[in-house]
């Protein structure tokens, strides 16, 4: 419970995030002096794919979206965006609750019942570099921070049942770059690419972007996003893909 409460806190933020450019923007100050901003629930289209463990127990987890879709007990996905000028404050959070996913355990067990509960939060500060009427290029760095809790219920077969159980955090930090461009009238594609290390071995992103503006306020976003990390410390394993579409609304403040 206290982990949801973290989670809608979080979400919370982001609107506020956004709310204080939006005020920014609707003041008295001079066009080149306000503050933008947006806030953009998604929903992502998560399959997860890789090795996880617990101890010296590991499970090769295989789970597409609807196996993930069937088993998902709570998510909450959004992403917050100010602007001044050209420095830019972005930060997205995520989390999921998935249980009963799909996964092999070995041969030393019959089968194996794994569930994740994850949080991610990734703020981040950056710079545009390029500005012009149909292309902008942003340089941006920040922290990934990751909170996992792990359950893998492994089932008899040459050996008799195990139920293990463990939870980590850890931050790493990250640099990226985001690219977009005006394709016709009131279309766009974006692209953003990070790569990191610290709690993890190494971290990287990829995110694809199409969009299309609906008016001066809203937007419609399809995506495509992969997310791998590699993190094996102390007994616990953490190194899969995830990926995935991603549908978006964007609410321009």
């Amino acid at each position: 419970m206290r982990t949801r409460q973290f989670v809608l806190i979080a979400f919370a933020s982001l609107v506020l995030l956004a709310s204080h450019a939006s005020a920014q923007t609707a003041s008295t100050q001079p066009p080149d002096d306000r503050w933008e901003g947006q806030v953009v629930p998604y929903l992502w289209g998560l399959s997860i794919k890789g090795p996880v463990g617990i101890g010296n127990r590991t499970a090769d987890v295989d789970a597409s979206f609807s196996n993930i879709l069937d088993h998902l007990h709570f998510a909450a996905m959004g992403l917050g965006e100010a602007q001044h000028r050209r420095l830019i404050i972005v930060a997205d959070t995520l989390y999921s609750d998935v249980r009963d996913q799909r996964a092999t355990p070995g041969p030393l067990f019959s089968s194996v019942d794994p569930q994740q509960r994850l949080f991610l939060m990734t703020p981040e500060g950056g710079y545009r570099i390029v500005d012009t009427d149909d292309t902008s290029l942003d340089v941006l760095g920040g922290i990934r921070y990751w909170h996992l809790s792990s359950e893998l219920q492994f089932q008899p077969g040459l050996l008799p049942g195990i139920n293990l159980q463990e939870s980590r955090s850890w931050v790493d930090g990250i640099v990226a770059v985001r690219a977009k461009r005006t394709l016709a009238r009131v279309w766009w594609a974006s692209g953003y690419g990070d790569v990191g290390k610290g709690g993890s071995t190494s971290t990287y992103q990829l995110i694809g972007n199409v969009g299309r503006d609906l008016g001066e306020r809203y937007a419609v976003v399809l995506a495509y996003r992969y997310l791998k990390v590699n993190y094996d410390t102390g007994g616990f394993l953490f190194n899969p893909a995830l990926k995935g579409p991603l549908f978006a609304f964007a609410f321009k403040l």
